[in-house]
């Protein structure tokens, strides 16, 4: 699953969606945004499946490195011996901070494998609508539209920022400034 679908993208460049010529191409676009999004975010947009290892040291709590935590798959002990029940009433998690609290057991200290699932479960419409632009800036700036300055359509670079994530994209992903509103 990609951020936005392949339907969306043609309609976003003006492709009529009869014309193939260039699917797989548009495809990977789609396929290819979806990690500079999440790396200017900071967290997971696409859901899929993570397995982090984690450390016991006598507590119940641990944190998996990706949010939004959608769920858990399973938790076992790295030589495959144990396994820990992480269904409903046996593990509490915090979707937002992935902390994970076990709420059956303590595990003896030891190193563990959880399987979990991340991301989020409704894609927001300014994520999509970033991803869009972001692969039409692609798509126009490899075909030499005429015009095309640094950054894009008249766009400043802006320092440390990379030229991948237009401005209008990285602003529709910025959280707004707090008390603003």
């Amino acid at each position: 699953m990609a951020i936005v679908t392949l339907s969306a993208v043609k309609t976003q460049l003006n492709i009529d969606e009869s014309d193939t010529s260039d699917d797989e191409e548009l495809q990977l676009f789609a396929d290819s945004v979806t990690t500079p999004i999440e790396t200017q975010l900071g967290r997971v947009v696409e859901p899929r499946t993570f397995a982090d290892e984690v450390r016991f040291t006598g507590g119940r709590s641990f944190l998996v490195s990706r949010t939004p935590v959608i769920s858990l798959t399973s938790l076992t002990s790295v030589d495959g011996t144990r396994s820990w029940e992480v269904g409903p009433g046996a593990a509490h998690v915090d979707p937002e901070a992935g902390l994970v609290t076990l709420l059956s057991v303590r595990p003896a200290p030891g190193t563990a494998l959880v399987t979990y699932q991340a991301g989020d479960t409704d894609i927001r419409a300014n994520v999509r609508l970033a991803a869009l632009i972001t692969i039409q800036h692609l798509w126009e700036t490899q075909r030499g539209a005429t015009g095309v300055q640094l950054g894009g359509e008249g766009e400043s670079w802006v320092p440390g920022r990379g030229f991948a994530l237009p401005r209008r994209a990285i602003e529709l992903l910025d959280s707004p400034l707090p008390g603003v509103a």
